[in-house]
């Protein structure tokens, strides 16, 4: 059992501390790299630390398909910022640290961290192309959300070994809250798939019972949710697989009905964000499976661990497929992942000006037949 880490950074820049040149970032994460393999657990070896120099990555156009494979073969990706991109093939604007750090941003960002190391380096070159590179990297970085994790280093540690040391430690804490979310996302999916009484008793259901089951459950989560009892929303249940054709007709189109869920008369305050529609899937879902019930294939789809995401970008339709939801207790868990995930990745607000955007497009659609049917 080895925890496989990919530790990503430029390699030639040196660190500087108070105006004092230190080591070069490959020495310091081959210096990392020792620490962490000769930790042990129960006397076993716990990881393997992958670094470029392993494996001979050179300026060329197969070292950085390389690179770019050991992010894929790897469990956790690492990213240290110094404000560098690093270098590039001809023709590609993407330095090789901003690629890397992509590719794993777009396997998971459970897989993902950045610890950003740019205060104690100096940066300067004259090169278009490379300025450039790094301009897009930093501005991914903000787009992304996840430039928050800056090294601080204590009065004592203002040195090049204090910089390690600490650098260190600040690797070794995210390894262990690392450790920590995945023992939890583990728990809840052996959770979720276990056969106890409870699930067996869900598996021997008819698709009418599940269906009420998943609704009821789902309604009372929305009604209790500080952050989606705002919306005009609407709980369906796919009581299967969503390959099964007969499972998906219990939640249709339902987004062709959401003109008759804005209130048309001004007796009271309307609602003004929704409809959004939360379809809890017994099953498994696709992106693919997704894409056919809408009827329309260039929509947004994110998939994450409560299940797939779906904005159309012309109407904003929004749906939220909740998967795996095979008790009670498996609704409850993808809802509130759901809410995690909108929260951690700052989506929340889009979500919300999406809806709003929603509501006066149906609005107006509603305002347009009382134009159409009036007498």
């Amino acid at each position: 059992m080895k925890l496989k880490i990919f530790l990503s950074s430029r390699n030639n820049d040196k660190v500087s501390i108070n105006g004092v040149t230190g080591d070069t970032l490959t020495e310091i994460r081959k210096f990392i790299k020792k620490e962490l393999e000769d930790t042990k657990f129960f006397g076993k070896d716990l990881f393997e630390i992958k670094i470029n120099e392993d494996f001979g990555a050179s300026t060329s156009t197969d070292s950085y398909n390389k690179c770019l494979q050991e992010v894929r073969d790897s469990d956790f990706v690492i990213a240290l910022y110094n404000g560098v991109a690093g270098w590039a093939p001809t023709g590609i604007d993407l330095g090789i640290c901003h690629a890397e750090l992509d590719t794993a941003m777009n396997i998971s960002t459970h897989k993902t961290t950045i610890i950003d190391i740019s205060k104690y380096y100096t940066i300067s070159t004259t090169d278009k192309d490379e300025i450039k590179r790094n301009k897009l990297f930093n501005d991914y970085l903000l787009e992304q959300n996840t430039f928050n994790n800056p090294l601080k280093l204590s009065k004592a540690n203002e040195s090049n070994d204090g910089f390690k040391r600490e650098l260190l430690a600040s690797i070794q804490n995210v390894i262990y809250k690392h450790f920590s979310e995945r023992i939890k996302l583990s728990n809840i999916y052996f959770n979720l798939g276990g056969n106890t009484k409870i699930s067996l008793d869900w598996k021997k259901l008819k698709y009418s019972d599940r269906d009420k089951n998943i609704t009821a459950i789902l309604k009372d989560l929305i009604s209790l949710s500080p952050n989606f009892k705002i919306f005009i929303s609407e709980a369906f249940s796919i009581p299967d697989n969503m390959s099964v054709e007969d499972a998906k007709s219990f939640t249709g189109r339902p987004f062709l009905k959401d003109q008759d869920l804005i209130p048309t008369t001004k007796k009271n305050k309307p609602t003004k964000f929704g409809p959004i529609h939360f379809i809890g899937v017994y099953g498994n879902a696709t992106e693919i499976q997704v894409k056919n019930l809408i009827g329309f294939p260039d929509i947004s789809t994110i998939r994450d661990d409560f299940g797939i995401y779906v904005w159309e970008q012309n109407t904003h339709v929004q749906l939220v497929f909740l998967t795996e939801c095979k008790t009670p207790e498996a609704v409850k868990s993808k809802f509130l992942l759901f809410n995690n995930w909108c929260r951690s990745n700052r989506e929340y607000d889009n979500i919300i000006k999406r809806a709003e955007a929603r509501f006066h497009i149906l609005k107006s659609i509603n305002e347009a037949k009382d134009i159409a049917t009036r007498k």
